[in-house]
């Protein structure tokens, strides 16, 4: 059962209106990794009403992730991320095509057709470097990062913005696990997600700057690129 449009976006539709949720249900996007920040993300997406939402992962639920992945609870331990969010989505609602592809995002990976914006919620800077790359011209590229008491948001458009490679050029992989707070996680994936429904409206706000919020001390600040 999916449910009255009208009465499950009843609370969303005086913000912004029908025919920007009627835009939601036609839009595309794809989350690339369902961790910390993918997890939110993909999840208030279709909350939101989005109409089809790919997901990539290739990982598997572990006793880490449960403080801030928050598509996943102790009975995953050990699944594929992407099988138990695929599940938990479909549950959250019915009416959003989610579709799930397997595989690390690499030199080799390749975007499926039709995807209108690219949500990077990834943990590494190879793999968000290979995602962007994989972005054709045209196509919306939201970055976000957290890590510690600091967190990123950034939006790019493939073709007229700097590539995220050299916006970020030489910074090298922390080694290890990176450091994340449940709050901190949830913060920046609410950002990317409010970016993401703004530039479904065409009205993005983060174009070529970066929003960089102190979570500690909930400071923040511009850059622009």
């Amino acid at each position: 059962m999916s449910g009255n449009p009208s009465q499950r976006y009843a609370r969303q539709l005086p913000v912004w209106g029908e025919q920007r949720q009627r835009r939601l249900a036609r839009s595309t996007v794809l989350v690339g990794g369902v961790g910390g920040l993918g997890a939110t993300v993909a999840q208030l997406l279709a909350r939101a009403g989005v109409g089809r939402l790919y997901l990539v992962d290739d990982g598997r639920v572990d006793w880490p992730d449960l403080n801030r992945q928050t598509l996943y609870g102790e009975g995953d331990i050990g699944r594929a991320k992407l099988s138990v969010a695929a599940e938990r989505l479909a549950a959250i609602n019915s009416t959003v095509e989610v579709i799930p592809l397997t595989g690390r995002i690499d030199e080799a990976f390749a975007l499926p057709a039709g995807i209108e914006v690219v949500a990077d919620c990834l943990d590494n800077w190879p793999s968000r470097f290979a995602l962007h790359r994989a972005a054709p011209v045209g196509v919306w590229f939201v970055h976000g990062a957290v890590q510690g008491e600091q967190g990123q948001v950034l939006t790019l458009k493939v073709g007229a913005s700097q590539p995220l490679a050299r916006i970020f050029a030489g910074l090298a992989q922390p080694p290890g696990s990176l450091p994340v707070t449940p709050d901190g996680a949830a913060i920046i994936a609410g950002l990317m997600t409010n970016e993401i429904f703004a530039v479904l409206g065409d009205a993005p706000k983060l174009l070529d700057r970066i929003l960089v919020v102190g979570l500690g001390d909930l400071h923040s600040a511009f850059l622009e690129v």
